[in-house]
């Protein structure tokens, strides 16, 4: 084991992770259909159709030599452009799930078809995560961290899911190990600068990746990251600018623009969302500094947690492995950092850090190879098992199956509701309810099977408020999920109630609005007797 750059895998074991990518991209894409539409994902959709089209069309100019018509800025605008507020991130995760989309639509239809994009991310994630674990520490700890990947629930949740947190989480991932890997070898560091420039086209946070792996590589390797920093600022910028037509025109002038909107997001009142924190509101501002520390801990399942912890007493041990894993370390402590800084935003749970599940990752495979390493370096000491045959590898294989099965187990219960897991720190999901913390807010919640009971039971012509939820309720209706009939409204007098319990929404409304919610719901989409959405009779018939 080794912390710098080790050989290339044989041409056998290249297999392995192409088998992990196929693998994880089908379990995503079969359990897609399992989450509602989410608060983001509908002007997402529609961006990414737009980003599509002018592709095909641009293309298509190109062969007719019309090219000035496509390259026109109004067109660019109306197309790269088109709601800043509502979708105000750079483009490529969405032309990844606007081509995925067009390409699968027909099969899997639209929604599924959107959110393959972000299952192709995470099934990236899952292949560089192996192939850095196994170059460390060998092709059985890069399985078990790829298992550790599958098992922490925000990751996967949002693996469904079609917007820019999953995809940066991969790509800032990725960018770190294409630096790892660019210190020893100049086609890495060309690596480095084109995924680097995807990350930039993808979400502002990505411009900061650079600090951590500047600081990390200054403190270790201060003589050999050259050819590194030489991509990363000639060749990042300009696959940035590439992939990001609305770039194209007033270039330097909508650079400084888009650092505006992203340095000034948490200073904007539009931008400025409520947070629901031990039975308090909260803004990112008002936070206590503890917050994203807290969050990620209970969020994280306990034994991934605790091997984190482990690995990260390794890094301190173990010499071998120690600019790597102070690597991870850099960067984990740099997300969490990162939400203390003025003008952050932390609304949405762990939605703004989930960049930093991937080291979490990372230090957990370490802490579980020291772990085997110390048991089986103690086993080896008991005559009883002098005997057995290949004892380290199948003490890791079961220590491997106790610490990730309550994991697992916790997984299928809480699924597809992962964004509302909290692990036992706070008592579950039961006990994060009663103290206070948010359990559900990105309307993944309403389910295919709670809109099927709409159609089911709701009499022709009802009316129905859906609170702040009513543009999802639309949406629904528009691609023919919900009744036609239905009549949805935000008015005072309604027959029917559908309420999102994200506290931090429900709470800002007027008490006259929610009165209907001191009686029992008719019906609710519950975990664990939690309820996550709520349907209330507001009327007679």
């Amino acid at each position: 084991m080794s912390g710098e750059p080790a050989a290339s895998p044989s041409r056998s074991m290249r297999w392995i992770p192409c088998g992990i990518f196929f693998a994880v991209l089908l379990i995503v894409a079969l359990t897609a259909r399992d989450y509602g539409v989410t608060w983001d994902e509908p002007a997402y959709f529609h961006a990414s159709d737009l980003h599509v089209q002018w592709l095909a069309e641009f293309f298509a100019d190109a062969l007719h030599r019309q090219i000035d018509r496509s390259l026109d800025d109004k067109q660019i605008e109306a197309a790269w452009h088109w709601d800043p507020y509502h979708v105000p991130h750079p483009p490529f995760s969405r032309i990844v799930s606007g081509l995925t989309e067009a390409a699968s639509a027909p099969l899997l239809g639209k929604i599924v078809g959107y959110r393959l994009g972000p299952a192709l991310f995470f099934a990236l994630l899952a292949t560089v995560m192996y192939l850095w674990m196994s170059e460390i520490f060998g092709r059985a700890a890069g399985l078990f961290s790829v298992a550790c990947l599958l098992l922490t629930p925000n990751l996967f949740a949002f693996a469904h899911i079609a917007v820019t947190d999953l995809p940066l989480a991969s790509l800032w991932f990725a960018t770190a190990y294409c630096f790892w890997k660019g210190l020893d070898n100049c086609k890495w560091s060309i690596a480095l600068g084109i995924v680097w420039g995807l990350a930039l086209s993808t979400k502002f946070p990505a411009f900061l990746t650079a600090a951590p792996l500047i600081v990390w590589a200054q403190i270790y390797f201060r003589r050999r990251y050259t050819d590194n920093l030489f991509c990363m600022i000639f060749i990042a910028p300009a696959i940035m600018v590439a992939t990001q037509p609305y770039l194209w025109h007033q270039t330097a002038l909508r650079i400084l623009q888009f650092f505006y909107e992203g340095l000034s997001r948490g200073y904007r009142t539009d931008a400025s969302f409520p947070i629901y924190f031990f039975h308090r509101m909260f803004l990112t501002s008002d936070l206590p500094l503890y917050y994203p520390f807290f969050l990620t801990a209970v969020t994280t399942p306990e034994t991934i947690l605790c091997l984190a912890l482990a690995g990260i007493l390794a890094t301190m041990r173990n010499k071998p492995e120690r600019p790597v894993l102070a690597l991870f370390l850099i960067n984990a402590v740099f997300i969490l950092v990162l939400g203390l800084l003025p003008g952050a935003v932390l609304h949405d749970g762990m939605r703004q850090i989930l960049s930093i599940y991937p080291f979490l990752v990372a230090l957990a495979t370490a802490g579980f190879c020291s772990l085997v390493e110390f048991l089986s370096a103690r086993a080896r000491r008991l005559a009883a098992l002098e005997a057995i045959g290949n004892l380290k590898a199948k003490l890791a294989s079961a220590l491997a199956v106790l610490l990730l099965s309550p994991a697992a187990i916790d997984l299928g219960l809480y699924h597809p509701f992962e964004l509302s897991y909290y692990n036992r720190l706070v008592g579950g999901i039961r006990g994060a309810y009663d103290r206070g913390l948010e359990l559900t807010y990105f309307m993944e919640a309403i389910t295919p099977e709670f809109l099927g009971y709409l159609n089911r039971t709701l009499p022709p012509n009802a009316v129905v408020n859906g609170l702040f939820a009513n543009f999802m309720l639309e949406y629904y209706q528009k691609e023919g999920l919900l009744r036609r009939d239905i009549r949805i409204t935000s008015e005072e007098k309604f027959d029917y109630a559908v309420v999102l319990n994200r506290r931090s929404s429900v709470n800002s409304l007027p008490s006259r609005q929610v009165e209907f919610m001191k009686e029992k719901p008719q019906a609710s989409v519950s975990l664990a007797g939690i309820p996550l959405v709520m349907l209330y009779r507001t009327a007679r018939e």
